[in-house]
C-alpha cells in the first residue's frame, strides 16, 4: 500500500510540472514563418526614421502611453511621402526604438528599413 501511495505522490509530482502555454520560454515565431537570405530575393526600399515628443506634465504621467506607436506611425508616414506603403511582400526589418527623457520632455525615435521580397 505505500509502495503504491508512493508511487502516485510521485506520478502526479511529475505531470504537475507540465506547463500547458503556448509560450515555450523563448524569443520564437508563434507562425513559424521561414525567411531564407542566404541568395539576393529581396531589395531595400530605403531607412525611414520618425520621431515624436511629449511634454511631460507634473504629476501625470499618462502623456507618455502611445509615443513608440506615435513614432512609428511618423516613420510610416514618411515612407509613404516618399512612395513607399507596407502591402503585400513588404517588411521592416533593422527596427530601432530609442527613448530619451527628460525632466520636461519625453523624446521616442523609431528607425527602421522597408524591404520588398521578389
Amino acid at each position: 500500500m505505500k509502495k503504491v501511495l508512493l508511487i502516485m505522490l510521485t506520478a502526479i509530482a511529475f505531470a504537475s510540472c507540465k506547463s500547458s502555454s503556448l509560450h515555450s520560454g523563448g524569443y520564437h515565431q508563434l507562425n513559424q514563418t521561414q525567411i531564407v537570405l542566404s541568395n539576393n530575393n529581396f531589395e531595400v526600399l530605403g531607412s525611414f526614421t520618425g520621431t515624436a515628443t511629449e511634454k511631460i506634465l507634473t504629476g501625470n504621467i499618462t502623456n507618455k502611453e502611445g509615443i513608440v506607436s506615435q513614432a512609428k506611425s511618423k516613420m510610416l508616414e514618411n515612407a509613404k511621402d516618399v512612395g513607399i506603403v507596407l502591402l503585400g511582400s513588404r517588411a521592416l526589418v533593422n527596427v530601432s526604438v530609442d527613448i530619451t527623457e527628460t525632466k520636461k520632455r519625453i523624446t521616442a525615435t523609431v528607425t527602421a528599413e522597408i524591404i520588398e521580397f521578389k
